[in-house]
């Protein structure tokens, strides 16, 4: 009797310790501002630690200057920044961090086409450095342009927008041949507070790519696919539209799927049924999704296996981050026209709820990786 008392005791004990290492570890990397030296637009990047969602303090990673002899620098807050390898951040202007060594490892400028297994591939189009890829090694901890001519890593081909009249234009510029008129009438781009940027386009495949049209109002935006070998021009779908104050964040969700956030517009392009629709609720990443146009309540966040409302905040869709178990938002207090940050809500995933998360002004929610 007394040596089966010892192992179930044994046994107990073995249980007890089973369930204290099933702890998930999950981290949350966020930018906050240094506002007193506003030359330098100083960015604290801070690690959050979080225990099954319950959070467990912080961690200081590093301090990047936003700006440097009165130009951008390090820019964590223009478009948005990747995680990769549970490591290093790539922000939307092309900087790579690595948060495990604390330390910037490029403060060029370039666009992100693509990680892969040690490198980042990226591609700059600037009218005093001109065209060509460049490749980091994170193994090596090298940058360098890519000399062979062959090298492509992006779809499409050469398509550019000709600005320099109303209605824009799109030619296509073949190599070592002359220019082609795709498209005589382009739309009259988006009126933001920037001025006009060019309108969202991306490659479906090597021939077909999709392009926005605004009209001269700014009262609708349309969705075209073009050839360029057939140059057929086919419309796609259109949507009324407001001119907002900034340029869309274009998001390739999957290799039917991209969308276009404009704050609270959230416009789903799905070239599988050629169908263009505003979305009510982000496209669903991890399992989540988040409610687009605010309401005096706040957005709506589910759970989409069981199409479970969660919560309900005011918070802004850029700053919505999940992982395969966990959710974080920036909560914003809305009093008349103006927001004011109230902290951050985290799902804690154990006790089925969230919780509130103190922390002072939020620059960039960045996202989650695993510790």
């Amino acid at each position: 009797m007394r040596k089966q008392f010892v192992i179930i005791y044994f046994l107990f004990f073995l249980t007890l310790g089973s369930f204290g290492q099933d702890g998930i570890k999950h981290a949350l990397i966020v930018v906050h501002v240094e506002t007193p030296i506003k030359s330098e637009f100083k960015q604290k990047i801070y690690s959050y630690h979080f225990l099954n969602g319950h959070f467990t303090g912080r961690t200081e990673l590093i301090t990047v200057n936003g700006k440097q002899a009165g130009k951008d620098y390090i820019r964590t807050d223009i478009g948005t920044c990747i995680l990769y390898k549970d490591r290093y951040m790539i922000t939307g202007i092309g900087n790579i961090i690595d948060l495990q060594d604390k330390k910037i490892l490029f403060d060029g400028r370039a666009q992100l086409i693509r990680c892969s297994n040690d490198s980042a591939i990226f591609f700059t189009n600037d009218y005093q450095k001109g065209k060509f890829y460049s490749v980091y090694n994170f193994k090596t901890n090298t940058y360098g342009e890519v000399k062979n001519l062959t090298f492509k890593a992006k779809l499409g081909q050469e398509v550019e927008y000709d600005k320099t009249a109303y209605p824009f234009k799109l030619n296509l510029y073949p190599q070592n041949k002359p220019k082609v008129e795709l498209v005589k009438d382009a739309g009259y781009g988006q009126t933001v507070t920037e001025g006009k940027p060019d309108p969202p386009m991306w490659w479906i495949d090597n021939t077909t790519f999709i392009y926005t049209y605004y009209n001269k109002e700014n009262t609708e935006v349309s969705f075209y696919k073009v050839n360029v070998d057939s140059k057929s021009n086919t419309l796609m779908g259109k949507l009324p539209f407001k001119p907002g104050a900034k340029a869309p964040i274009v998001t390739r969700e999957d290799k039917n799927v991209t969308t276009l956030n404009y704050g609270d517009k959230l416009i789903s392009v799905n070239i599988k049924n050629d169908k263009v629709e505003d979305l009510s609720f982000t496209y669903p990443v991890n399992g989540f999704a988040a409610e687009v146009i605010e309401s005096n309540p706040g957005r709506r966040i589910l759970q989409m296996n069981n199409n479970k409302e969660l919560g309900k905040f005011h918070f802004q869709l850029k700053n919505f981050k999940t992982n395969d178990k966990t959710i974080a938002v920036v909560k914003e207090l809305i009093v008349g026209p103006e927001s004011y940050q109230q902290g951050m809500a985290v799902w804690n995933f154990d006790q089925m709820k969230f919780e509130k998360v103190d922390a002072e002004e939020v620059l960039t929610l960045v996202g989650w990786i695993n510790e």
